[in-house]
């Protein structure tokens, strides 16, 4: 791998210090290096060292120096002398990941966040339309939903299927929003439980997932799994139901068509109807 050398002076001993690092990171990245002479850490303005041999050569990168984050404040405690040196990688590798999130719109990188949620990376595709999106895992086939529905698909199988239904209405706070639905699931199964529940600051933060299991004798596919978000007046209702027996395999797909649903709240969606 190509390396650059760069060196800090050390104003409290005099002495200055050289570091190599990765070609690929800047000069200017080096901010905290463990001083040669007195093995004490300090602060520094780094500089490329000139005569290194030819040791400075620059990558045709994008420099990234100007996008470091803030340093933490726990990383400011007595450090020895090689977690001095590991720092240095480790506060590119924050860049890096800081880039990753500023792209974080986009499609193909969000397929492959739902994909590997699911331990198939590339076996979903990502279904975007207006107001939402979600990974249609492979094998998975949009149909013919219930009527008033935005959204439908179903396994190859037949053993498992996916509704989703969009509704329109700011009056109905999400905590009615989740009551009503919780009724709605016991009325079909028999019984009916919120499995987890997110409280955030706003109400596109703030989602539930209910549970249920419908009695055999009911002739219902078990289990139901139902995802509840919210956007703005829009309340999403994003339900799952799995035939007893069905593959492994297809019991993970559903769960990465709930663990991938995101609303998009200045979208406006396809107004459809309650389940």
């Amino acid at each position: 791998m190509p390396i650059r050398v760069v060196r800090a002076a050390h104003a409290a001993c005099g002495a200055e210090t050289r570091v190599r690092v990765p070609g690929a990171i800047p000069a200017r990245a080096v901010r905290r290096v463990v001083c040669e002479s007195c093995a004490r850490p300090f602060e520094c303005e780094a500089i490329e060292d000139v005569d290194a041999g030819g040791a400075g050569w620059r990558p045709s990168l994008p420099d990234i120096g100007a996008l470091r984050p803030r340093r933490p404040d726990w990383l400011d405690a007595e450090p020895g002398r090689v977690w001095g040196l590991l720092s240095i990688p480790l506060a590119a590798a924050a860049v890096i990941a800081g880039l990753i999130l500023i792209r974080g719109s986009d499609d193909a990188a969000v397929t492959r966040s739902a994909a590997d949620k699911s331990g198939e990376q590339s076996d979903a595709k990502l279904v975007r339309q207006p107001g939402w999106s979600l990974a249609l895992p492979d094998g998975w086939q949009r149909s013919e939903g219930p009527s008033g529905s935005s959204f439908a698909a179903a396994s190859d199988d037949g053993s498992a299927d996916a509704t989703l239904w969009i509704e329109r209405d700011p009056q109905l706070s999400f905590a009615e929003f989740e009551a009503r639905s919780l009724t709605q699931l016991r009325d079909l199964a028999g019984s009916a439980a919120v499995a987890s529940r997110t409280t955030g600051p706003t109400l596109e933060k703030t989602s539930a997932l209910l549970e249920a299991n419908a009695p055999a004798e009911a002739g219902a596919s078990v289990p139901y799994t139902v995802t509840l978000r919210a956007a703005g007046p829009y309340r999403y209702y994003l339900s799952t139901s799995i035939e007893p027996g069905a593959p492994t395999s297809v019991v993970e797909q559903a769960k990465l068509i709930h663990t991938s649903f995101l609303p998009e709240p200045d979208e406006q969606p396809t107004t459809a109807g309650t389940p």
